[in-house]
């Protein structure tokens, strides 16, 4: 008996985090809920489906799934690889952990993001249904929002239409450590940033992703029983840039 719990212990220690996140889970409660049934009709209408009320299957599939991410749901081999994306750079950037590389390849970890958000990939676009085949795909891309990409990210304020454009977005996809080592006294430790903070950096190389800032299962629409100090699907309040300032030491 003490044996079992032992292994029990260790085995819950050894879980690596794959999702940051402190805030409300409550997805139906989200514009994530791509369902027919969301609860606020104007998202149910902008790009909502119209034949679909299971909401986990636009992302997650009990069988036969893809290993990017917990039973991912989705194909991501469009948008893998080197020069698929343009990432964001500046005279002030660190050349260390890849940051230097403009058209470096994203990371899984942020793939399962822009396998929606990047605009080139229907949000219908499943593996498998509940019922184990291709659906219809009968719903909607996510689109542009007034005045900017919106939920869009893969274009730019002036192009919305784009895609694979991540030149005006925070970097992802690379080695925070590294430019950490880099760039002494402008960011802080790891262990400060996961610890304390309790956001996630991924791999050995501690990279920075689309999910190390966003939790797409917190509910932060307040009408709905959701805490607005996590919208837009924030992993920690950013009050006072209190996110921000779990990396950079400004």
């Amino acid at each position: 008996m003490k044996r079992s719990l032992l292994i029990m212990l260790l085995s819950a220690l050894l879980v690596v985090p794959v999702m940051a996140g402190t805030g409300p889970a409550d997805v139906a409660n989200t514009p994530h809920n791509l369902t027919d049934n969301n609860p606020d009709f104007l998202l149910a209408i902008t790009y909502g489906s119209t034949n679909e009320d299971e909401i986990c299957v636009f992302c997650h599939t009990p069988h036969g799934g893809s290993l990017d991410a917990a039973l991912w749901n989705r194909d991501l081999t469009s948008i893998s690889g080197a020069g698929v994306f343009t990432h964001y750079t500046s005279a002030t950037l660190s050349t260390a952990g890849g940051l230097a590389t403009t058209n470096r390849a994203v990371n899984p970890e942020s793939l399962v993001c822009l396998s929606c958000h990047d605009g080139s990939i229907s949000v219908g676009d499943t593996l498998f249904n509940n019922g184990g085949v291709t659906p219809d795909n009968n719903i909607v891309d996510v689109q542009p929002g007034f005045g900017g990409p919106g939920p869009r990210i893969g274009g730019t304020i002036a192009t919305t239409n784009d895609t694979g454009d991540l030149s005006d977005d925070h970097p992802i996809s690379f080695s925070y450590s590294a430019v950490f080592t880099d760039k002494p006294g402008t960011l802080q430790t790891v262990a400060y940033v996961e610890g304390t903070k309790g956001l996630v950096l991924y791999g050995a190389n501690e990279n920075v992703e689309c999910t190390t800032c966003h939790d797409p299962h917190v509910s932060y629409i307040t009408a709905y029983g959701g805490d607005a100090d996590y919208d837009p699907f924030l992993a920690i309040p950013n009050t006072g840039s209190d996110m921000c300032l779990s990396c950079h030491i400004k």
